[in-house]
């Protein structure tokens, strides 16, 4: 009996890992994971992985690969292993990783939601708020674009990757400061090959794994700073898409850096745009004849810039990505990227 349970040993820690981020209670976990034991998980990371002078993503892809190609030779072999056993085999390894993940970031999806830490009142936007928010957001966004460039002229790509990833480092530790939390001051924030996570439809990620951002190095240039700190975010410790969107947000508007505003207020306003579409299109036509000529420059050309960097197959990274947030706890999936409308509202109002 014990022999038969040793073989199953990493899928059942994997099914008890499930069971503690269900049962355990959020406050449990905020001081015990998140603020304790994920910290010194961070830390070796950041003088391990971090130290590497290339993404380490690809280390871990290609040991995968390395893996997974060991498994299909095996079935090549003059007396392969009965299915059964391999099998077995397979489960062990699935559950190893699972096993990791939750140890290493995953029980963070438990801990205590940030707008209960920042005592923010968060309400869904009316249809006035929305359409309000978004005109204002459009006056601030083209006085922040007047001051990095006085004309109709793109804006050069060097304003916005120079120095990116300390940059946007430094928004997001004096943004987790300010909300009193613990953060990491050598978190990695790495772009990876043109289109890697586009062609499934996702501008970043960050792998627990190896504890790094990634964002794929196809993502428009002025939005990239909003995306590197939202997988910074990750890295610190939160899971919730609307959360490291909002703290990307605040990070980049509070920065003093022009091309850090820029993105997160861009940012901002493609979300906002998105929702008054759905809401409340009359207006949203409306409001979208009246942006000034060099902010709608710089739309049409993000706009034009997507259309070779959108994929057929962004469908099914979709549609993973919104199952394995709902697996996670994470009940509207990948909508919940939507709240952070509301999360930067009463932020705002606060």
């Amino acid at each position: 009996m014990m022999q038969h349970l040793r073989k199953w040993k990493w899928t059942i820690l994997a099914g008890i890992c499930f069971l503690l981020l269900c049962f355990l209670p959020a406050s449990f976990i905020e001081e015990y994971y998140s603020r304790g034991l994920f910290l010194g998980i961070r830390k070796l990371l950041d003088n391990s992985f971090g130290k590497l002078p290339f993404p380490s993503y690809y280390l871990f892809l290609i040991v995968l690969f390395l893996i997974v190609l060991k498994w299909f030779l095996h079935f090549f072999k003059e007396k392969p292993q009965p299915v059964l056993q391999r099998l077995i085999k397979i489960a062990s390894f699935a559950g190893i990783m699972i096993t990791l993940f939750f140890i290493m970031w995953g029980f963070n999806y438990g801990r205590m939601p940030l707008e209960n830490q920042i005592q923010l009142n968060v309400k869904p936007l009316t249809n006035e708020q929305l359409l309000a928010e978004t005109q204002t957001t459009i006056l601030i966004l083209n006085k922040i674009r007047t001051s990095i460039k006085n004309d109709t002229n793109p804006i050069p790509e060097i304003v916005f990757i120079n120095n990116i990833e300390q940059n946007s480092r430094d928004a997001l530790d004096s943004t987790l400061h300010t909300f009193k939390y613990p953060f990491s001051t050598k978190i990695r924030g790495r772009f990876l090959f043109e289109d890697m996570f586009l062609i499934v439809g996702i501008g970043g990620q960050y792998l627990p794994f190896t504890g790094e951002g990634n964002v794929d190095d196809a993502v428009y240039y002025s939005k990239k700073p909003f995306y590197l700190i939202h997988e910074m975010a990750h890295g610190n410790g939160f899971t919730n898409e609307a959360e490291c969107n909002f703290i990307s947000y605040v990070s980049c508007v509070e920065s003093g850096n022009l091309s850090l505003e820029y993105s997160g207020e861009l940012n901002y306003l493609f979300y906002l745009f998105d929702a008054l579409k759905v809401k409340d299109s009359a207006n949203w036509e409306a409001v979208r004849a009246q942006i000034p000529t060099a902010l709608k420059n710089d739309l049409e050309a993000i706009r034009k810039y997507y259309l070779e960097h959108t994929f057929k197959s962004a469908y099914f990274g979709d549609k993973i990505n919104n199952y394995y947030l709902k697996i996670m706890g994470i009940k509207d999936g990948v909508k919940n990227y939507d709240k952070m409308l509301d999360l930067v509202y009463a932020w705002k109002q606060k």
